[in-house]
């Protein structure tokens, strides 16, 4: 008997089809015939088909998120694995979640997509499909996105190309798997403490400014009942500490325990308070340093404890943790 893989459509490119005049990309129908476009599939697994909702990834809110990451709990018992269609432009942030979330899962969940539609001619869709299915008959539990040569570990993962087959870099972490004539699952995948806190998952706060830094911009205060700010700062996590009015927001939430966590505007590395003045200030200021977290993977972590209503210190303390093999 073939595996059974639990199939999960989202929407995103991969599904999508010419919309209106000119023609655009639109969510298509549902791939419930995905076995009559894909028919090598069945060679490879018994796929079971779920499609919880059906839009481009941009539209999607944290509740879809939250919703799909317990139907893949409660739909995935007795299957060997996971794939989950979506679009490109919020994957790395649901994969941040799900990593988060279902890092006790015990099997893979594998997120793929597009960048060109299943039905073109010429699309990495059918590829990506097929390596993705792959991937998760492997047994390797890690929830990850399969795209172009590779599989990467989903919380540190950045999409970094909108024309590019090869869509996605983990920057920090090496891939888990090679994609080419043969899948090469390299020795660190699934190696790595998990860590899944209690409580986590009922809710996502949103309600967190974020801020990209440039020369000359002004620090306003964070709106009314906001409940945490994340600044993707300079470097190794520098920012002119010495405004007044960034004083003034750093104060502002100490006051009332709103946490500030610094992430890098570089792809690569990660924040370090301790190489630069600036930084030293910063932290003497109280901002959480984000370390080698990704900004979606500190959105994650950042958002589901604030959901969990998780105190300032037990905060600070999450982003000295790893959870979820993300880099500290």
């Amino acid at each position: 008997m073939p595996p059974r893989i639990l199939l999960i459509h989202t929407g995103g490119t991969l599904g999508m089809g010419p919309s209106g005049e000119p023609s655009s990309l639109a969510p298509g129908p549902s791939l419930e015939g995905i076995l009559d476009q894909v028919p090598e599939l069945a060679q490879l697994a018994d796929l079971r088909l779920e499609v919880p909702f059906n839009q481009d990834s941009a539209t999607l809110e944290p509740d879809h998120i939250l919703t799909l990451a317990s139907l893949i709990r409660e739909h995935s018992e007795g299957c060997q694995g996971v794939v989950v269609i979506h679009g490109t432009d919020t994957m790395a942030f649901t994969a941040s979640v799900l990593g988060f979330l279902l890092s006790d899962l015990g099997i893979p969940v594998v997120l793929t997509g597009a960048q060109r539609p299943l039905a073109y001619v010429r699309s990495d869709a059918r590829g990506n499909l097929v390596d993705a299915v792959e991937l998760a008959t492997c047994g390797v539990p890690e929830v990850g996105i399969c795209f172009g040569e590779h599989w990467l570990r989903g919380v540190g993962a950045e999409k970094a190309s909108v024309h590019q087959f090869e869509a996605f870099l983990s920057p920090n972490i090496p891939p888990l798997a090679d994609l080419g004539l043969h899948v090469r699952i390299h020795t660190h995948a699934g190696a790595f403490p998990r860590h899944l806190p209690q409580g986590l998952g009922q809710r996502f706060e949103s309600r967190i400014v974020v801020h990209t830094p440039f020369p000359g911009m002004a620090w306003p205060l964070p709106p009314d009942g906001t409940r945490g700010v994340l600044i993707q700062a300079y470097g190794a996590g520098n920012l002119p500490v010495m405004r007044s009015d960034l004083q003034t927001l750093f104060a502002h939430c100490r006051e009332r325990e709103c946490p500030v966590v610094l992430t890098s505007q570089c792809l690569s590395g990660g924040v370090d308070l301790g190489a630069y003045e600036l930084g030293r200030l910063a932290a003497e200021q109280g901002v959480i340093s984000g370390g080698l977290h990704t900004r979606w993977a500190a959105l994650a972590k950042l958002g589901l404890t604030l959901g969990a209503d998780w105190g300032l210190e037990a905060i600070r303390e999450a982003f000295l943790t790893s959870w979820a093999g993300e880099p500290i």
